[in-house]
């Protein structure tokens, strides 16, 4: 199964091309993993050079907990450096994602701030180079840490299986044929994609029991689904994926926003909560956990902005497994879902411009985070509302109206 899975994740994901560099990110945890996904990519697929970056999140923790500050906030030449290099070779690039939940519970979050503060904008403009410019993909692999975690009664091993078996059923792996399945589901989020951008909604209404907001969209929105090109490769970005998304004009959110599944933020995760906005800023939180996002939404300026609206339908695979996964890969694709901070450029038409001038011109958040939260329901309503006033149902009791929903051939 390991071995359908990286074929998987190596054609879909990255659309892995004969001659073509790899580039791979992953905790060292997932060190078998990689070594088939190194060998396939060699043997199967016929790449070029295969480059691996391995990292160890605990490393990072005991830099956060221990280093001096001005360790914390150094960012070594050589680091951009080799994501130039990296980025002249026109390679692909895909992280292997495992989820650590309490990594950073009991830290001090003002030094995990600054150093994030320090690398984000030596970071960024190398990120949004590979965003705009590479074929890239994520994809998710389970260690005992989070399979504890979503699992705490079972013992490790079995805890590791029963994850990995979730994963197959997220994968599709467990379908006759799954490249099919993802071409027909990618199929199907194109066509959804296509009939919101066909209807050129000025705003949406997000209404249930705890929620009523109003989001206004850019003049030149996009909608963007799970699959995306470069030059004549498609890819995607993250895998799984069951969203359709856009970006919300900046300061054009206002109402009350209850978030409705547990966030996994840098480490530590927070109880559901509450968020009150006005002109597009977060101006209150009801949480239990409020200082800890009081320390998010300080990030800078762009931190209190909202930057993404999804929408993912209640019958989603992920979300029919009736868990709270504590990866924010697989749970934003089990619940529509908003994210505060940075707006995706590629979500506004405008050809050429960099991503600064496009979110200056289009008024979309800039910021040095990206964070989903999931907002989904049972009851959620939302509503698209076109120049005209004529209002159109998009979700109705938490999933895509009559006029979405899967065209039977």
């Amino acid at each position: 199964m390991m071995i359908s899975y990286a074929r998987l994740i190596l054609l879909r994901g990255v659309n892995l091309r004969e001659d073509e560099e790899l580039v791979i990110n992953a905790p060292v945890s997932a060190q078998d993993f990689v070594r088939i996904l190194v060998r396939e990519a060699y043997h199967t697929f016929k790449s070029g050079m295969v480059h691996v970056n391995w990292n160890d999140p605990y490393l990072s923790r005991y830099a956060y907990a221990h280093a001096k500050e001005h360790v914390l906030t150094d960012v070594p030449d050589y680091v951009t450096r080799r994501m130039e290099n990296l980025i002249e070779r026109k390679a692909a690039f895909l992280t292997i994602s495992t989820s650590f939940p309490d990594l950073l519970k009991g830290l001090d979050q003002n030094r995990i701030q600054k150093a994030q503060k320090a690398k984000a904008p030596k970071m960024r403009p190398f990120q949004e180079k590979i965003v705009r410019q590479h074929k890239w993909s994520m994809a998710a692999w389970p260690s005992i840490e989070w399979a504890k975690k979503v699992y705490p009664d079972l013992e490790d091993s079995d805890a590791l299986m029963q994850l990995f078996e979730d994963l197959v059923t997220i994968m599709r792996l467990d379908e006759e044929n799954p490249i099919q399945s993802w071409t027909d589901h990618l199929n199907e989020l194109e066509r959804k994609r296509r009939l919101l951008n066909e209807a050129r909604f000025e705003k949406l209404i997000y209404k249930s029991s705890e929620t009523d907001l109003t989001v206004v969209l850019p003049e030149k929105h996009i909608w963007v689904s799970g699959a995306q090109k470069r030059r004549d490769d498609v890819f995607l970005p993250n895998m799984p994926t069951e969203e359709v998304f856009t970006a919300p004009l900046k300061t054009g959110v206002n109402g009350t926003l209850r978030v409705t599944k547990h966030l996994n933020m840098r480490g530590l995760v927070i109880e559901p909560f509450t968020m009150e906005i006005k002109y597009g800023e977060i101006v209150r939180v009801e949480s239990g956990d409020r200082d800890k996002l009081e320390k998010l939404l300080s990030m800078d300026e762009g931190a209190r902005f909202l930057g993404e609206v999804a929408l993912v339908p209640e019958e989603s695979p992920i979300a029919q497994l009736g868990k709270l996964f504590y990866h924010t890969l697989i749970d934003e694709n089990a619940s529509a879902h908003f994210a505060i901070g940075n707006a995706y450029p590629m979500c506004v038409r405008a050809k050429g411009a960099s991503a600064q001038e496009i979110a200056e011109k289009h008024n979309i958040n800039r910021s040095v985070i990206h964070v989903d939260f999931m907002v989904g329901s049972p009851d959620l309503e939302v509503v698209g509302v076109k120049a005209d006033g004529e209002e159109v149902p998009i979700f109705e009791s938490g999933t895509w109206s009559e006029h979405f929903r899967k065209k039977v051939s």
